[in-house]
């Protein structure tokens, strides 16, 4: 399964709103980086970690950058693939990196990458979340 991953600067939560009303949908979920497992400054608490609307079949996910991490053009859509299994997981984590970029390796079930054709993967297995 591949769900879209928005990326905004500072105003994903007024994005996921505007969408849900905008595409009569529902926001699944809305975490901010104060509710992860992320250390941030304490500014960026409030700014969204992670968050996935639901329109019909339309899912896709969407967080403010990192701090530090500023959104270029290409940055601020990844593709979010899920797989079924670690195993399966990791084996297309090494070869969508072969000739790109690992920008964070996998932990804690989660990696992202940049393929040598500029397009980013983040990876997980199980139920995406």
């Amino acid at each position: 399964m591949i769900i879209p991953y928005l990326v905004f600067q500072g105003n994903c939560k007024e994005a996921m709103q505007f969408y849900a009303q905008a595409l009569d949908g529902k926001i699944k979920f809305m975490q901010t980086f104060k509710e992860s497992p992320v250390d941030v400054p304490e500014e960026a608490n409030d700014l969204i970690y992670n968050s996935e609307l639901n329109a019909g079949d339309l899912v896709f996910k969407a967080s403010d950058n990192l701090p530090g991490f500023p959104i270029r053009e290409g940055t601020n859509i990844s593709l979010f693939t899920v797989f079924p299994d670690e195993e399966a997981k990791v084996k297309a984590f090494n070869n969508l990196s072969n000739g790109g970029k690992v920008l964070f390796p996998i932990e804690d079930d989660f990696g992202m990458l940049k393929d040598k054709f500029g397009i980013q993967w983040m990876v997980v297995h199980g139920d995406g979340h």
